[in-house]
């Protein structure tokens, strides 16, 4: 098994959305009336989830607090926010932790920063050492190379997100801005979790993702369905680039299923429009997602 990290990645992006109510509606109240402002909260989510070319599985966690910085109930201001959280995910290449921060000063736009440390265990092809960001690093390369060691790698990130609701319609974009950096003997390395070459001492990746999503109410919750696009560049260049176009679904469910609070099920199919080894292949993943906090 080939191991690919974030199994999902657009499909918690897009859960994390959705999962807030007050997005911008094209319907807005003619004279917003004053709210009493809520307290802070605070929330456990985890998700398992798996995928396909490449293969991989990942269970993930995060803790977050909220805090709402407006009062109003105009859409605009309903969300606005300041947030602190923690995660954790562990796949059978690599442990990972990690901390952030985030503000919403309007519903419609979130900047997160946070930090990502991570250790590798010295398998399935993880830090494995490349001379050359050309060089070839597709699944049977990889194999006949070896050199997998264990030690670590740290993604900081900033990551902007503008996001609409006009009526059923949700409409989202996002760009990861990455910083990685790692102890492995490069000067380049295999790095799983974005199934590229990244340079040892210090390399810059960008992941732009956007979504068009369509939420149909049913009488648990509601199901969510739409077009995704992804493209991911590593040091601002076409080399090694990662395009991705697909579909995504999701059953959100508002109840609880055994211990588990607001279970969600996503499926996501996307064909690499762009990519070294696997232009004009598909990927699939699918995600559990459950909340933990009563």
């Amino acid at each position: 098994m080939r191991i690919i990290a974030n199994p999902g990645t657009t499909a918690l992006l897009v859960l994390g959305l959705l999962q807030t109510p007050a997005v911008l509606t094209a319907q807005e109240p003619a004279s917003p009336a004053p709210a009493a402002k809520p307290a802070g909260t605070v929330n456990l989510r985890g998700q398992l989830g798996a995928s396909i070319n490449n293969a991989g599985a990942q269970l993930s966690f995060e803790l977050s607090r909220r805090r709402p910085l407006s009062r109003s109930r105009h859409p605009l201001f309903a969300d606005a926010h300041v947030g602190v959280g923690g995660t954790a995910a562990f796949t059978p290449a690599h442990l990972r932790a990690g901390v952030w921060v985030e503000a919403a000063p309007v519903s419609v736009f979130v900047l997160r920063v946070g930090a990502e440390p991570a250790y590798y265990f010295g398998t399935f092809d993880s830090l494995a050492s490349f001379e050359s960001r050309r060089d070839a690093f597709d699944s049977d390369s990889r194999n006949d190379r070896g050199g997998a060691v264990a030690g670590t790698a740290t993604r900081f990130y900033v990551t902007p997100t503008l996001r609409l609701r006009a009526g059923r319609f949700i409409g989202f974009a996002s760009a990861d801005l990455e910083r990685w950096s790692s102890s492995a003997a490069g000067p380049f390395f295999y790095e799983p979790t974005r199934d590229t070459l990244i340079d040892a001492r210090g390399d810059q990746l960008i992941t732009v993702t956007s979504a068009v999503l369509y939420e149909h109410p049913v009488a648990t919750g509601h199901v969510t369905a739409g077009v995704t696009h992804s493209r991911m560049q590593a040091h601002g260049g076409s080399l090694n680039q990662i395009q991705r176009l697909g579909l995504v679904a999701i059953k959100q469910s508002d109840g609880r299923l055994l211990w588990l609070n607001a279970p969600s099920v996503t499926i996501t199919a996307s064909r690499y429009l762009d990519d070294p080894f696997k232009q004009g292949e598909w990927t699939a993943s699918m995600a559990i997602g459950f909340s933990l906090h009563r």
